[in-house]
């Protein structure tokens, strides 16, 4: 099965890259996120955190941005001339092409 169907994206162009969200949603709840693109975030292995964090989450702009906020002043890792609204406007888009 292609973990991709089904999947809503969402894109956003930050200072450092182009950002890329796709969500898959059940229940008005994110139950799986894939975060891409070509933006600058060391160690890279900060986006399989990043992900996990928004499992779960309400489907909704305010509650995903209340995460992304959450998980960059709470983890260690270095994401130059990009921060957590560039990922919410990515998130909010695919959003957008979900209930579209």
């Amino acid at each position: 099965m292609d973990r991709f169907a089904g999947m809503s994206e969402g894109l956003h162009k930050a200072k450092s890259g182009l950002i890329r969200a796709l969500i898959k949603v059940e229940d008005n709840r994110l139950t799986d996120v894939v975060i891409g693109g070509d933006f600058i975030l060391v160690p890279e292995y900060y986006i399989d955190r990043m992900e996990k964090a928004l499992i779960g989450a309400e489907a909704s702009n305010r509650e995903i941005s209340k995460r992304l906020e959450v998980f960059f002043e709470n983890e260690s890792f270095q994401s130059p001339a990009t921060g957590p609204d560039d990922f919410a406007r990515a998130f909010a888009a695919a959003l957008e092409a979900q209930n579209g």
